[in-house]
């Protein structure tokens, strides 16, 4: 014979059970445009909603932060890169993609939008927008250059601005950068 709190717990029991399931990382193909996805994340991860994306992705996906804030992005119809875009937006964080993977990185950024700019100015904007205190520039250094970056991590930014001009740079930390034309 079942007691009446034997009763009880099965009915509270059947309940949780007859509940529907609400996933809160959805990701599928858009039916009627193949190269397309729907996305519905809602407070989840960012490693969760990497997941659910990369099967989508031509590249792997690399996350490099320090914790894993929780993400939100709905969109119906966009394409797996601008979904992933989003999604590391919403955690903050920028993604740049290399030849063989993508790499979600949280910190600061550049966005610059300069034609024929002296190198000097370039390199000073950087300093300000990626809070680097101190850029000693070699008399050396000299030059013109286009840019148009949008939220790439400072890192990529010195590293293309660095290369474009034929620098070096030597980071001595305690916000110390020194830069200066390539040794050959």
């Amino acid at each position: 014979m079942i007691g009446r709190r034997s009763i009880a717990s099965l009915a509270i029991g059947a309940s949780f059970c007859a509940m529907p399931i609400v996933a809160s990382v959805a990701v599928k193909r858009a039916a009627d445009r193949p190269k397309t996805i729907d996305v519905a994340i809602v407070k989840e991860p960012l490693s969760s909603a990497v997941k659910a994306l990369e099967m989508y992705l031509p590249l792997r996906v690399q996350i490099v932060m320090s914790g894993d804030p929780l993400v939100t992005f709905r969109a119906s119809h966009v394409s797996p890169e601008a979904a992933l875009h989003a999604v590391a937006l919403s955690a903050g964080a920028t993604l740049t993609a290399d030849d063989d993977h993508y790499s979600i990185t949280s910190g600061p950024s550049v966005t610059i939008d300069v034609k024929d700019e002296d190198v000097h100015a370039i390199l000073q904007s950087m300093k300000k927008q990626c809070g680097i205190r101190n850029l000693v520039i070699d008399p050396g250094v000299q030059g013109k250059g286009t840019f148009l970056f949008a939220s790439v991590p400072c890192r990529t930014a010195f590293d293309v601005v660095l290369r474009t001009f034929d620098l070096a740079s030597v980071d001595y930390g305690n916000s110390v950068v020194t830069v200066g034309t390539r040794k050959q």
